[in-house]
């Protein structure tokens, strides 16, 4: 069929590879999505005082360093034996939120919604959405902005946050950087409800793009944390595709271990994830905002219920369709916005802002909520207090199976002279997009840069065909 072909594709994090199998006479036998990069940093922070992890194991990610540094925070606590002050655990949770507010609007801004452009714009990018609709733009760079200013007052920085320490955190906001975001928080009301209107009315535009992609995939995996809506504290479901509990644990322990397990596989360096004693192929499992959105009882705030009620009323409950991911994230724009308003509003620190430490070695998991999706750090230390054990199981890791399933019911059975190059581009860039998967989370990159792209083999995963964009 010629020699090899490589589609280019762009607006994701980091870099990997869609492999497409193709038979004999060109039908589509399978999808696989690889990881290119070896996963190194697990075995890296071996041997470190597992008290540094919290502020090294943000650098994994500049997107989302914050969510990292609280989870392993979280971890550290139960190496440590130590309960933090319900102060720290406020603390904690706003950090969380605000980057969460930051990455949700930064992918909707930078990687989403220029997906929904129409057909007949060349180029789908920041650029071009921005041309079509600035103030929609402006205005969820202007949310970007605000979710990292929050971080900075709470974490210490907007990137690579240091703030939280075993226990609880190091110290707590003054009030008067706290009155500045309340004032903020205020001033920009009319922002997030207009970006919010725009990116709703781009989507309801799309139905019929957002209607043609099916959920492959099998579970829904999130934390749900009562009301109002928290990405840091909770009980861990797993819901299946009528929405019956399947497995519940929680958000602290090792009873994780006896639901999830990670598969190593021969083509990706990502470890995917999957039910306990599950099959990779039929009990991959789906996390991000649309599991939460399904699975979350209710955010605590009105419009974002409404929204959420008017998606349930239209698509079903749950709502599966892999697209509907980009209306759950519009949703909890919303969400996050009016409850960190509120929380900042009604702040208050008293001491204590750390507890003592019980130990100096232990075995500790923390779980949290990601932007992504479902994040777990899992630790163990010696006497010393070294870090003897890390394990780190990142939405990305977890959703990979998931995304494999979804490309593979839109393309497996379809012959490959169905699709030119633009065309075959589309269909999986649409797919793997909407996951928004963060590669730099789910691998760590030794090699020079490689863009994602997609390869055309054949059963013997040869590469068989190759066309640029």
């Amino acid at each position: 069929m010629g020699e090899a072909k490589k589609l280019l594709m762009t607006l994701i994090e980091g870099h990997a590879n869609v492999i497409i199998k193709v038979g004999r006479g060109g039908e589509i036998v399978d999808v696989l999505f690889q990881a290119v990069d070896t996963r190194m940093f697990e075995t890296l922070w071996v041997g470190n005082p597992v008290d540094e992890l919290p502020r090294i194991t943000p650098l994994i990610c500049g997107v989302c360093s914050a969510t990292h540094h609280v989870c392993s925070a979280k971890a550290v606590d139960g190496v440590k034996g130590v309960e933090p002050p319900e102060t720290a655990k406020v603390v904690r949770d706003i950090m969380n939120y605000g980057i969460h507010l930051n990455n949700q609007a930064m992918h909707l801004t930078v990687l989403g919604l220029p997906d929904f452009l129409p057909e007949s714009e060349k180029q789908r990018s920041m650029l071009k959405l921005a041309e079509v609709k600035p103030e929609l733009v402006k205005a969820g760079i202007t949310l970007v902005e605000l979710g990292y200013k929050v971080v900075r007052v709470f974490g210490g920085r907007e990137i690579h946050p240091i703030n939280a320490i075993p226990g609880g955190v190091a110290r707590v906001p003054s009030s008067s950087a706290v009155e500045e975001l309340v004032k903020l928080f205020e001033e920009k009301r009319r922002i997030v409800e207009d970006f919010a209107k725009a990116a709703l009315a781009m989507l309801d535009e799309n139905k019929a793009k957002i209607e043609k992609y099916e959920a492959g995939y099998r579970y829904m995996m999130a934390i749900d944390s009562g009301t109002p809506y928290n990405p840091t504290r909770g009980r861990v479901k797993i819901v299946d595709a009528s929405g019956s509990t399947v497995a519940e644990f929680n958000d602290t322990g090792t009873d994780y271990l006896k639901y999830l397990d990670e598969r190593v596989v021969d083509y990706s360096y990502i470890r995917m994830v999957t039910l306990k004693n599950g099959d990779l192929r039929r009990d991959s499992i789906m996390v991000g905002a649309l599991a939460r959105m399904n699975i979350v009882r209710e955010y605590g705030v009105s419009w974002a219920d409404e929204i959420r009620d008017k998606i349930f009323e239209e698509w079903g409950k749950p709502a599966r369709h892999p697209l509907l991911a980009y209306y759950a994230r519009v949703t909890e724009v919303v969400a996050l916005y009016e409850i960190l308003a509120n929380l900042l509003k009604e702040a208050r620190f008293p001491k204590p802002y750390a507890n003592p430490p019980a130990r100096r070695g232990g075995e500790g998991v923390g779980i949290v909520e990601a932007s992504r999706g479902t994040l777990i750090h899992h630790y163990k230390a010696n006497d010393n207090g070294d870090t003897t054990f890390i394990n780190i199981i990142t939405p990305t890791a977890i959703s990979a199976a998931a995304i494999e399933a979804d490309l593979r019911k839109i393309l497996v059975g379809r012959n490959i002279s169905e699709f030119d190059s633009k065309q075959l581009y589309a269909e999986v860039a649409t797919i793997v997009r909407a996951y928004d998967p963060c590669m730099s989370c789910s691998t760590h990159a030794i090699k020079s840069y490689q863009p994602l792209r997609t390869l055309i083999v054949n059963d013997s995963v040869r590469v068989v065909e190759g066309v640029k964009i």
